[in-house]
C-alpha cells in the first residue's frame, strides 16, 4: 500500500512545473474562431417561435474563448484582453 502511495506522489510530482504559467484568451484568434464557425452554419429559417440561434451563437461564441486560451508569451500584446 505504501508503495502504491509513494508512485501516485510521484506521478503528481512528475507533472507539477516550478514556473507559474499563464494563459489568456487571444482576442484576435477568437473573433477568427466565432466567425468561422459562424461561416459554417447553415442558413437559418426566415422566423421561429423560439430564439434558437441565441443559443448557436452562444456555442460558437464558448467554442471559440476556449480554442483561443494561449499562454500569455505567445499572444501579441494588441490581442491580448484589455
Amino acid at each position: 500500500m505504501r508503495a502504491m502511495k509513494a508512485i501516485a506522489i510521484a506521478v503528481v510530482l512528475a507533472g507539477c512545473d516550478a514556473r507559474i504559467q499563464t494563459s489568456t484568451t487571444d482576442q484576435c484568434m477568437r473573433a477568427e474562431l466565432f466567425q468561422a464557425c459562424m461561416r459554417s452554419l447553415p442558413a437559418g429559417p426566415a422566423s421561429t417561435k423560439y430564439n434558437d440561434w441565441d443559443e448557436v451563437v452562444d456555442s460558437c461564441s464558448t467554442t471559440a474563448y476556449f480554442q483561443a486560451q494561449r499562454r500569455t508569451e505567445h499572444v501579441k500584446p494588441e490581442c491580448r484582453p484589455s
